[in-house]
């Protein structure tokens, strides 16, 4: 009976880091829109990339996926009205995450701002490697980001 109830407790404590990944937030005021937000995508630095096609976008989850076991889903995206704005934040002594919101659209340009949410101090120093992955409406506008303290 031990055996059991121990092997329930670790198949439901393992699969914890799982759930509640994937969000999705309607914002109002501009038109980003959430689609995936994690705490883990291995870069040394900032890497942001506007994704214009399934196989880009394919190609980064799998990149995602490497080291998890279950991967995370690939969006459904509909690339003729949609593309995808990627922000990967590199080492961050803190699990706050990032966020993008727009800054400014022009004639020529959409200025995009990357963020990342006030946390509360902890005692104990965490790494992580912070991501996320927003929706856009199709522009063949340049996109810029642009860190915002």
């Amino acid at each position: 009976m031990k055996f059991v109830l121990i092997a329930l407790v670790i198949l439901t404590s393992s699969c914890k880091n799982q759930k509640g990944l994937v969000v999705t937030d309607e914002s109002q005021d501009n038109s980003l829109t959430l689609l995936v937000q994690d705490g883990y995508f291995f870069t040394d630095s900032i890497e942001t990339s506007v994704v214009r096609d399934e196989k880009t976008l394919k190609s980064f989850f799998s990149r995602v996926n490497r080291t998890r076991k279950p991967g995370l889903p690939v969006p459904k995206i509909n690339f003729e009205e949609e593309m995808v704005l990627v922000v990967c934040m590199g080492e961050q002594k803190t699990t706050a995450m990032p966020y993008l919101d727009l800054v400014a659209r022009d004639n020529q340009k959409i200025k995009v701002g990357i963020a990342v949410q006030n946390e509360t101090e902890t005692k104990n120093t965490v790494v992580s490697y912070p991501f996320c992955v927003y929706k856009i409406p199709t522009s063949e506008k340049e996109i810029i980001f642009k860190l915002v303290n």
